[in-house]
């Protein structure tokens, strides 16, 4: 004898897979989430890695600040550094902000940007350091990344000597 299936049974059943569905759509909603913020979080580290790396690099190698031209102290900073090249010809360096862009500028001429498209600079202040001894940039670095829910920033503090001041 064939026998069916009772509405209750039914009810419980569309009940059981609704709640099933519903944990399953949740669950893949927040791995996305999570996934979106991981990689937000990694444009910001490696944005901030390549830039502070390169900053700290030509402030070591650098001779001075040029203060006349460098803003120091407030956001936009302009770092403004004399230095000389491998040939020991006379070189400029300049790291400063264009849009939400940290860019570079080699003896006049940019370079290029030290941020990609998808991080953007929301602060950047240099501050010199002098004392008898030696002389040095510390660097306040905010990059944020992301939108909506995903939108992440995060501050950087770096601090180089430079090598002929000591």
């Amino acid at each position: 004898m064939f026998h069916g299936f009772s509405l209750i049974e039914i009810i419980v059943y569309v009940s059981l897979l609704s709640l099933l569905f519903i944990v399953v759509v949740s669950t893949l909603l927040a791995m996305t989430r999570s996934f979106a913020t991981i990689r937000t979080t990694q444009h910001i580290q490696s944005a901030a890695l390549f830039s502070l790396d390169r900053m700290v690099r030509e402030i070591r190698d650098g001779a001075s600040v040029n203060t006349a031209q460098s803003v120091l102290g407030s956001h936009p900073g302009v770092l403004y550094l004399n230095t000389t090249d491998a040939a020991s010809a006379a070189r400029t360096v300049e790291f400063f902000v264009s849009g939400t862009t940290l860019t570079l500028r080699e003896n006049g001429v940019i370079a290029g940007p030290l941020t990609p498209e998808d991080a953007r600079v929301v602060n950047l202040v240099f501050r010199r350091i002098d004392t008898p001894h030696s002389e040095g940039v510390k660097i306040e670095l905010v990059i944020e990344a992301g939108t909506g829910s995903t939108l992440r920033s995060e501050t950087f503090y770096t601090t180089a000597v430079m090598r002929e001041s000591y």
